[in-house]
């Protein structure tokens, strides 16, 4: 997972406001990253007033952001934790680069995937 630490923006105010203004710049920070095509906020944690979603507790948001693919956290100062997985659909994976598998038929027209250079295929109706 990638962590990313910045100075809480300048804010006074209630801790609601402080919280937002926090909130605000990790979901900036976070669709700025090129590794995530739609990033989505999945858990968070405000330690001033001892908030945290989804589960409370000084970690259990933490761990439910992990175990729910969570790619990016961004602490915002001593206070404020914000952790972002991928929510994109994946129409393309394109993001990714190429990957070990092609599409190929073979003189029937049967169409096969397999690993690159053309072995270990298997027919695309198994």
């Amino acid at each position: 997972m990638k962590n990313l630490t910045v100075s809480p923006p300048l804010s006074s105010g209630t801790a609601a406001s402080r919280f937002n203004a926090a909130r605000a710049l990790a979901i900036t920070l976070a669709e700025s990253d090129k590794e995530l095509v739609e990033p989505g906020l999945i858990a968070w944690s405000y330690r001033s007033t001892s908030m945290a979603s989804p589960v409370p507790g000084p970690k259990g948001w933490h761990d439910y952001g992990v175990s729910h693919e969570g790619r990016l956290e961004v602490k915002v100062g001593d206070d404020s934790s914000f952790m972002f997985a991928e929510s994109s659909p994946f129409g393309s994976y394109e993001h990714f680069g190429h990957g070990p598998f092609i599409n190929i038929r073979d003189a029937k027209g049967n169409e096969m995937i397999c690993r690159m250079g053309g072995d270990a295929c298997v027919s695309l109706d198994e």
